[in-house]
């Protein structure tokens, strides 16, 4: 059973809000997953991006993977079918002059 809950927040300048989210059952479904190298290792900060396969040019979300590789995405609509993209940047940085 996954669960959920929403609001809405709009603070002040210099406001400090104190929020509490009170769960509910939620039938929509999640995705949840890690990102391995060809070694088997868990890759932190892969992007994760996820599509609806009819558009797949417009995604509907995207994740970071943590320090272990693993991502959570969600809610999803049932019976619909999402194509998932991981992309990892090169640790090579090249600055811009």
């Amino acid at each position: 059973m996954n669960f959920s809950h929403a609001f809405y927040v709009k603070p002040a300048a210099r406001e400090l809000v104190d929020a509490a989210s009170i769960l509910a059952p939620d039938q929509r479904p999640a995705l949840t997953g890690t990102v391995l190298d060809a070694a088997e290792r868990p890759v932190e900060a892969a992007l994760v991006t996820f599509y609806l396969a009819d558009a797949p040019t417009k995604p509907v979300g995207a994740v970071y993977t943590d320090e272990l590789g693993r991502f959570a995405f969600g809610p999803l609509e049932a019976g619909q079918l999402y194509h998932v993209t991981v992309f990892k940047a090169s640790d090579e940085i090249r600055p811009l002059p």
